[in-house]
């Protein structure tokens, strides 16, 4: 029998054991949601290796999870991408010391629980032709009109009623990808998967400089800010925290107003306001932090407009970018 723990171990998982199970952060949350797993939803099986997420719910078995672990794929006659499974059962046969014909022959009792997760392929405007317009039922409960969906190339897929939310290339605008946000079922997926949204902003080609910015966790918000009478940029991180690269677009900048999720109850809400801080010092933006009062509403997406405009108004000023940084004004900064 080959051994589970020493292949978790070799691919740096770490877990705790329960019984025959093995429990961790899910390898493939991220991928599969678009932000890492929080919470130890994942199990994998330590005789068969067969495993899930109980919230993401990837699954599948130990050689699936190497090639998706190493991104061992390869190109399909139909331009799809499939596993790797060569490559895979040479990287297993050298991380194990059991004989990889033993393995193998384990691993055909194993089924194949789920499709390939594709590697990223090149993508083109064509590629958003099967999709339409979102149906305005959808669009009244996010409380987003029709104009500021289409401003921003938001889509719709029909058959699997899913959100279509284009991301661009910061200097090109070229299409990278979409992420794909589900109603029917609380799914969350990148497409294509390992697309880099960390290095660009949803909305980005619609910031102009020397003008006011608000930034937000979701796409959707971005569009529902819009339709509440905001009329300067707005544009989302698509995630719960902000990378370097998608600060840097701000510099040009005239203020940023960062409306995260509401960090007085949501602790995912204050750590990206606590990290845009410091990164705001480094570049010299000058931050101001949306106001949600005595709110209890988790983001921007739950407030109406006159609490939105209200909010903005009311924004609070975080750290005046250059005056405090380059000549440590320490009265620009709140506490």
């Amino acid at each position: 029998m080959f051994n589970v723990e020493e292949t978790l171990n070799v691919i740096g998982i770490d877990y705790t054991v329960r019984n025959e199970e093995a429990n961790a952060l899910c390898p493939m949350h991220e991928r599969m949601t678009g932000r890492p797993d929080g919470n130890p939803s994942w199990w994998i099986n330590l005789e068969t290796g067969a495993h899930i997420c109980f919230s993401c719910h990837y699954k599948g078995n130990l050689l699936q999870l190497v090639c998706d672990i190493n991104e061992f794929y390869i190109k399909l006659p139909d331009a799809s991408y499939g596993y790797d499974y060569a490559a895979g059962k040479s990287w297993l046969a050298n991380a194990s010391d059991t004989p990889v014909e033993r393995l193998l022959e384990h691993l055909k009792a194993i089924p194949r629980f789920i499709q390939p997760i594709p590697k990223p392929i090149p993508m083109s405007e064509a590629r958003l032709a099967v999709f339409v317009d979102p149906p305005q039922e959808e669009l009244d409960k996010r409380g987003i009109s029709l104009h500021d969906a289409q401003d921003l190339g938001i889509l719709w897929d029909a058959n699997k009623k899913n959100w279509i939310l284009p991301l661009r290339h910061p200097g090109t605008n070229a299409l990278m990808g979409w992420q794909e946000k589900g109603t029917v079922s609380r799914t969350f997926m990148n497409r294509p998967a390992g697309i880099a949204k960390s290095t660009t902003l949803f909305g980005i080609q619609t910031l102009k400089d020397n003008e006011p910015v608000i930034v937000v966790e979701s796409p959707l918000d971005v569009a529902h800010i819009l339709s509440s009478g905001w009329r300067f940029p707005v544009v989302a991180v698509c995630g719960s925290s902000m990378s370097e690269d998608q600060v840097k677009l701000l510099r040009n900048s005239d203020t940023v107003i960062a409306a995260f999720d509401n960090p007085n109850i949501d602790k995912a809400g204050k750590k990206a306001c606590d990290e845009l801080q410091v990164l705001a010092r480094k570049y010299g933006l000058m931050v101001y932090y949306f106001n949600y009062g005595n709110s209890a509403s988790k983001d921007p997406g739950d407030l109406n407009a006159e609490e939105i405009l209200w909010g903005i108004e009311h924004a609070k000023p975080g750290i005046y970018g250059e005056s405090a940084y380059v000549y440590r004004n320490t009265e620009t900064i709140s506490s």
